[in-house]
């Protein structure tokens, strides 16, 4: 499961901020407070990734800039306790590339102004990885207007939504953020990462949530200084841990008892099928001439995702399977040094035996830590190839996932040809592409191949003109490589004096 965090903050002029000082600092931007006559100067600030403002389209074009959108903002909330701006805080899945997180953004932010009707300033902060942040840490801050865009272009009437219906209204933005970051996950090719924007309470998996942690408290973690909220969160991490673990455990006989079965379900439903097509052509003839079942974009998401789980369950099953039988090996083998302690005589050939129960101790040792780096690993990409090679045998259930991502592909077609008509194809996982590139910048690159153009949304800043190959492994990675082909085999050029970039 991908990370989700999705937060709801309020920016008040009671609590002593400024709206000009917090879009500054977000933006690593100098901005000067009219209000305060003050300069906000957060120039130096590292890690700004990308930033936008988006407003309705009949908006007043001095609300894009970013200074002057605020101070009007300032000038405009003239209440000492006046709510300035809203700000949602979001993560995004470590899955994602930059180009993505970007197109998650302007797909979030532009719901935001549809719904709302205000002006949204949002930026992409990177992790700072030499000061301790996670290197996985990628975020937003959206902070958009309190009052919505009026008929003249110019900020109206204060939006109500979130003050008469505070709590549905986040949680519809937590469900919104969601939806849309899976949909991204899929497009982008990981079909095995999802986020839920469900409590753990909700979700009723057992676990604990952890304590907000705050600015202060995350600095003083990362110069390795324990508080109390730091020491309560890593215990509730390790008991969650413990938990998740003995859920595993728990239902570890019901989940090899499945295992056992998988094989003879799958075999039954080859069985069954065929005698499903046997009479079918037997009691109704072929008609052509009957309509196909008509297939939309939900159907193939849903269709997807159920193949998805079933990959995921059976992979679980064979790693829990195998984790089995090494429990039971590393207690036969406990039980057997067991044994010679038992056994060891009083006085002749005293040292000796104990010498022999000390080497196998050492011997249980490694066996243990290699067990435990085995429970640690989890269902490892091997297990999940292997639940697809047993899952391949269910004709009736590839056909359908065949079906669901030809029509996911064709939506991504479609959306691509919103902007780009001339397109024909979109690079596919598995697939490799050689021709001239035409155009590549953040939006993505068109490629002529053959009579086609081919659009690769993940690969940019390739050179125009010049011939390059594309290659997509299995699991939707691109690599790229100027003039010359790519070790299919290794992922890796043939070349040795260069790298292929990826």
């Amino acid at each position: 499961m991908a990370i989700y965090h999705f937060s709801v903050k309020n920016i008040s002029r009671s609590d002593g901020r400024s709206a000009v000082a917090a879009a500054a600092y977000r933006s690593g931007e100098k901005l000067i407070d009219g209000r305060q006559g003050k300069e906000q100067d957060y120039t130096r600030k590292s890690g700004v990734e990308f930033k936008k403002i988006y407003a309705p389209d009949h908006t007043n074009p001095e609300l894009l800039d970013r200074q002057t959108l605020w101070n009007k903002v300032e000038k405009v909330e003239n209440r000492k306790n006046s709510q300035l701006a809203r700000e949602f805080e979001i993560a995004f899945p470590h899955e994602l590339k930059k180009q993505e997180r970007e197109q998650l953004l302007n797909d979030l932010c532009q719901e935001i102004v549809k719904r709302h009707g205000v002006v949204v300033d949002a930026v992409i902060h990177a992790p700072h990885t030499e000061s301790g942040s996670d290197k996985r840490n990628y975020h937003a801050h959206i902070m958009f207007t309190t009052r919505s865009i009026n008929e003249h272009g110019d900020l109206g009437e204060k939006t109500r939504e979130f003050n008469d219906y505070g709590k549905q209204e986040v949680e519809h933005w937590r469900e919104k953020f969601a939806d849309l970051t899976n949909d991204h996950l899929m497009m982008a090719g990981h079909i095995f990462a999802e986020v839920d924007h469900r409590s753990y309470k909700d979700q009723k998996n057992g676990l604990l949530p952890t304590m907000h942690e705050g600015s202060k408290v995350t600095q003083l973690r990362r110069q390795g200084i324990d508080t109390e909220i730091s020491l309560k969160n890593d215990l509730i991490k390790g008991l969650n841990a413990d938990r998740q673990s003995e859920q595993l455990i728990k239902g570890l006989e019901q989940e090899l008892y499945a295992t056992k079965n998988l094989i003879q379900d799958i075999e039954k439903n080859i069985n069954d099928l065929t005698k499903e097509l046997e009479s079918e052509v037997v009691s109704k003839p072929i008609q052509p001439q009957e309509k196909a079942p008509e297939y939309d974009l939900k159907w193939a998401k849903d269709t997807f995702n159920n193949y998805k789980n079933q990959v995921i369950q059976t992979a679980e099953k064979l790693f829990n399977e195998e984790k089995q039988k090494r429990f039971d090996y590393a207690k036969q083998w406990l039980a057997e040094i067991d044994a010679m302690r038992a056994k060891t005589p009083l006085f002749w050939g005293k040292k000796e035996h104990l010498d022999k129960v000390q080497a196998e101790v050492k011997s249980y040792e490694k066996m243990r830590s290699e067990c435990q780096q085995f429970v640690e690993k989890g269902v490892t990409d091997d297990y999940k190839n292997q639940a697809k090679g047993l899952l391949s045998s269910d004709y009736k259930l590839m056909a359908q996932v065949q079906k669901s991502q030809d029509i996911i592909n064709d939506f991504k077609l479609k959306e691509v040809q919103k902007n780009n008509p001339e397109i024909n194809m979109i690079g596919q996982a598995g697939q490799r592409y050689y021709g001239k590139v035409l155009k590549s910048d953040h939006q993505g690159t068109i490629q002529q191949v053959g009579n086609d153009l081919v659009y690769h949304p993940m690969s940019s800043h390739l050179d125009i003109n010049k011939n390059w190959t594309v290659f997509y492994d299995e699991k939707g990675q691109i690599w790229t490589q100027p003039d010359y082909e790519i070790n299919l085999n290794k992922g890796k050029s043939r070349d040795q004096d260069q790298d292929a970039t990826r």
